[in-house]
């Protein structure tokens, strides 16, 4: 009797999905080697760069929804950067059960100086190995699967 391989004959959205997630590991990897340099996780990166993207105060559940990630993470995230003095939590004064989230001057820096490491990260693991041409069409395929 011979043994069952599930990978032997799997269906290609199975291995789509496979080298999606080898991809994004791999990814996430490269980033976090870069990122340890600063005292970042890439958790803590995307909270940042989402404050920063915002332009404006946000409440936790917000960041929470922007990132896809559960309101305990955000929580967990969000006491790291503030031990940090990267983000700033302050109550709302117009509603004192809201708390808002703010970047502070270090995480303005921070951010300035983190950016181009990012994003040479990403274009030496992504740009140099794609065509611009192989960039937009994977581009426009990934978004359909979200």
């Amino acid at each position: 009797m011979t043994k069952w391989n599930p990978f032997e004959q799997s269906p290609l959205p199975v291995n789509v999905f496979l080298t999606l997630y080898k991809t994004n590991h791999q990814l996430v990897q490269q980033l976090e080697e870069q990122l340890v340099k600063y005292d970042l996780t890439l958790g803590r990166w995307c909270v940042l760069v989402a404050l920063k993207s915002s332009e404006r105060e946000m409440v936790p559940s917000e960041i929470s929804d922007d990132l896809a990630v559960t309101r305990a993470n955000i929580s967990n995230l969000l006491n790291a950067l503030e031990k940090a003095g990267r983000i700033r939590r302050d109550f709302d004064p117009s509603n004192r059960r809201r708390i808002l989230v703010s970047l502070t001057p270090e995480g303005h820096e921070l951010i300035e100086q983190v950016w181009p490491v990012y994003e040479q990260t990403i274009t030496e693991n992504v740009g140099n190995k794609l065509t611009l041409e192989e960039q937009h069409q994977l581009e426009k395929l990934l978004e359909k699967l979200v």
